[in-house]
């Protein structure tokens, strides 16, 4: 006893003389530091400097508490400068300032009187209140809301771009339903209740009241970002703020139960490792890409419910969630990601999410049976993330397996088991699986000029439901190094409002290309005003919340983009013609439409910066710039337009594959058409590149069903009888409407796959 009590005091005494920072020279020699100024060991020796750092490491209670201490001074601050620009607020505030009261005081006093519930003039407005029970977004700084309004202000705008814009009056005369209102006040309704507003001059029925300066168009410069540290690329180191700041934002994007502090909690089924996938074992490397698709890719095109999928993974179910349906998420989540563990070649960006989707298309091959949710919806994710790679040929078998596999196992009805325990949930991810296979079909038909894969005849499942707590959540831009902590906005996700929204539109392209594509049923000049119209009604009835007045998130921004891309291709076809009996000409809709993309792009850009953008982007813009090149080679105007196209590929072209074709596209279409416009080489490689016979690029394949080569030349529409020449496409196919098989041609590629040369005799 003696001795344990001995050895307890000892213990007791050694605590009361620990210092918590030891000096610099007791540190170098590893010895006891008495915490004084000087030490008494430094005060011992001659010659030496007793010199305290400050300790770089902080617990992370202290660290949360700090972060939360900032963020309240911003809220404070930024209610007392919403109060100075007021107008009935301003001169109490400023007599306050002046007697010296605190910035603190005044925002209590601000916030007890209800003082920031409404705007000059009485609107209602939460721009600078986060305390509001409404759901809109929030700032914590008045220069942010000017910074977001600016980058905003070129889409809100759009408009005023074209001498005219898409009007309701150039489709009368053919008993059309009626729109309502021109296209261009449909673009105000973004930020109004309906009615048509002068933003620029920051009107007081605008709900986010925008500064009235905007940015100059072309001028882009990506280097200064508008919305502080959002467009960041990753720091090479990771340190304690870093892995706090990506717990901070997985909490915001993935939910309460993710981040640093809850990895360790999750419990995984025995037939999965606990990262669900056998490429990584780092849990928080998998969350972390999770949320990077979450943040930037999700809810367009998904075919997963958010909510069951994170509730099955951190259980372990495999009833929505799979490995296969996990490794698909990160390799699209690796497209958003600088760091070098998402790249299989580090010295290639284009590698990132390689090591997954090989996994990925693993487990599909070795799947029995692929009639499974978690297996279509997989299925569409690994078309997105083709596209993103400019590898078309493999997006479109892996979309038209999903939504053959949707309406083979029926998704496309509405259950019959509505009594049964599950119903709810279960229809809920059966809904949202359908309406993701669907809508990604039908962008792929917009795209290439196909029929859908669904009938014409739609009976369709209803689509999954609003709930308020899900549309309320928060969205934040979250990147490599996490949520940034000084957040200059945050907005609600509304997810479940895009999709159904978004769900809509892809039921109106459905029809599109029914209206053009439907053999024995020629198009006419009512049927395709028919189906314009009803994209301009769907543009008018879109909710409040998505509006870019109320949000900008990427998704709303990407439904923008969509909607013109839509118009675009409706009339694309038709742009030598005019329609009979009406004022609307294809030609210009088409460069409106193309000039509101660039718009949009530009806009998104100078929130986030191109390099986090949705996989479908880059189709985009190669579209509008395609059009731009025709509005230049017919009228010799748009050369800024056409520059700023092919400016916004070049700085895709890091996170998606298909920018770098689109590029050679445009210099092939430029050359054939002999446009007066040349595009400057950035790169040795490119110049080489160009430099080049034109014919020599964007060729078709035979080993590729890549549906984006302008150039197809005779010899690929036919064979002739005899020997086969040198370098010449060895298969009969005499019927261009046929199709061709997949064949590696070539001396090796044929060996490879089985075949030879077919000896001739020639003397025959």
């Amino acid at each position: 006893m003696a001795d344990s009590s001995s050895s307890n005091l000892k213990r007791r005494r050694g605590l009361g003389i620990v210092t918590p920072n030891a000096c610099t020279e007791c540190r170098k020699k590893r010895a006891k530091c008495d915490g004084q100024a000087p030490c008494g060991r430094c005060a011992s020796q001659k010659g030496v400097t007793c010199v305290y750092e400050v300790p770089v490491r902080q617990s992370k209670e202290h660290m949360r508490s700090e972060i939360e201490q900032l963020r309240e001074q911003r809220k404070q601050t930024g209610r007392v400068l919403a109060a100075l620009v007021s107008n009935n607020e301003s001169e109490k505030v400023l007599k306050q300032l002046r007697d010296g009261a605190t910035l603190e005081d005044i925002s209590e006093q601000l916030e007890r009187s209800g003082s920031m519930s409404s705007t000059p003039g009485g609107d209602h407005t939460t721009a600078f209140n986060e305390y509001s029970s409404d759901h809109t977004t929030t700032f914590n700084q008045y220069s942010d809301h000017q910074a977001i309004g600016s980058a905003l202000q070129p889409a809100r705008n759009i408009r005023r771009l074209g001498s005219s814009s898409y009007a309701s009056s150039d489709v009368q005369g053919l008993d059309l339903p009626p729109t309502g209102q021109e296209m261009g006040n449909a673009w105000s309704a973004w930020g109004s209740e309906g009615q048509t507003q002068d933003f620029s001059a920051g009107s007081q029925a605008d709900p986010m009241n925008w500064s009235p300066d905007g940015l100059p168009y072309i001028h882009h410069n990506v280097n200064n970002p508008l919305v502080g540290t959002w467009n960041q690329p990753a720091r090479s180191s990771q340190n304690s703020l870093i892995q706090f700041s990506r717990s901070q934002g997985q909490e915001t994007v993935l939910g309460h139960e993710f981040g640093v502090d809850h990895t360790k909690d999750m419990v995984t089924d025995s037939q999965s490792t606990g990262s669900w996938t056998s490429v990584t074992s780092d849990r928080a490397l998998v969350e972390h890409l999770m949320a990077l698709y979450f943040c930037w890719e999700y809810p367009t095109f998904a075919s997963l419910n958010k909510e069951y999928f994170l509730e099955d993974y951190r259980s372990g179910s495999q009833r929505y969630c799979s490995s296969l349906l996990i490794n698909a998420i990160l390799a699209l989540g690796c497209r958003f990601s600088d760091e070098a563990v998402s790249q299989l070649n580090t010295q290639n960006s284009d590698s990132a999410g390689d090591k997954f989707f090989a996994e990925a298309k693993r487990l599909l091959e070795a799947e029995t049976d692929r009639h499974v949710l978690t297996t279509i919806q997989a299925l569409g994710l690994m078309s997105i993330r083709e596209v993103s790679c400019g590898r078309s040929s493999q997006s479109l078998y892996y979309s038209g397996q999903s939504i053959r596999l949707a309406i083979e196992m029926g998704l496309h009805r509405e259950p019959e088991d509505e009594d049964s325990e599950d119903f709810r949930d279960n229809h809920a991810v059966r809904s949202a699986t359908f309406w993701g296979a669907f809508s990604l079909d039908q962008a792929w038909s917009l795209s290439i000029g196909r029929l859908p894969q669904f009938s014409r005849d739609l009976l369709l499942v209803t689509k999954p439901d609003i709930v308020d707590e899900v549309e309320a959540s928060d969205w934040v831009p979250y990147t490599d190094d996490g949520a940034p902590f000084e957040r200059s906005c945050t907005q609600p996700s509304n997810i479940r409002s895009v999709y159904k929204t978004f769900c809509e539109l892809s039921e109106i392209v459905h029809q599109t290309m029914y209206t053009l594509y439907t053999p024995g049923s020629p198009v006419t000049g009512k049927k395709l005003l028919d189906v314009y119209t009803k994209y301009l009604n769907w543009y008018e009835s879109i909710p409040t919340a998505l509006r870019l007045g109320q949000n900008f998130t990427p998704a709303v921004l990407f439904a923008h983009m969509y909607y013109h891309f839509a118009i675009l291709l409706l009339f694309r076809p038709f742009i030598k013609l005019d329609i009979k009996g009406s004022g609307l000409s294809p030609r210009n809709v088409c460069s409106q439409a193309a000039e509101a993309i660039t718009t949009l792009v530009h806009s998104y850009s100078k929130l986030y910066t191109l390099r986090r953008t949705p996989s479908f982007v880059p189709c985009f813009v190669l579209t509008s710039s395609i059009a731009h090149v025709v509005t230049l080679g017919t009228t010799k105007v748009g050369r800024e337009l056409l520059q700023q196209g092919i400016h916004d590929l070049r700085e895709m072209q890091a996170c998606h594959g298909f920018a770098v074709r689109a590029l050679d596209i445009l210099h092939y279409l430029i050359s054939t058409w002999k446009v007066d416009f040349s595009i400057e080489s950035r790169s040795l490689e490119e110049e080489l590149k160009y430099k080049q016979n034109p014919r020599s690029l964007c060729r078709a394949s035979t080993s590729s069903l890549n549906q984006f080569c302008p150039n197809i030349q005779g010899v690929d529409l036919d064979s002739t009888l005899g020997p086969v020449k040198a370098d010449e496409n060895p298969l009969f196919w005499p019927f261009p409407l046929q199709g061709t098989p997949l064949l590696n041609i070539g001396a090796e590629g044929l060996e490879a796959s089985g075949f030879r040369m077919l000896e001739v005799d020639d003397s025959t």
